[in-house]
């Protein structure tokens, strides 16, 4: 059975998402794929850093949980 904020994550597939990371990062890009355990595929992305710098990127996988 999935939580709520995966099955939110699959609905929200060929959508512009943003998603912060722990480390304070931020990647805002279509989202072509998500995992149960969170990993997801990102394309046309825009990353802002921890120090407000931009930076485009064609395609990125953001690692999720790891049990």
């Amino acid at each position: 059975m999935s939580s709520i904020p995966v099955k939110l994550l699959n609905e929200a597939q060929g959508h512009i998402v943003s998603v912060e990371l722990a480390t304070g990062e931020t990647y805002r890009g279509k989202l072509i794929e998500s995992e149960d355990n969170m990993n997801i595929q990102l394309r046309d992305v825009i990353v802002t850093g921890t120090d407000s710098k931009m930076t485009r990127m064609d395609h990125v996988f953001v690692r999720g949980v790891s049990y």
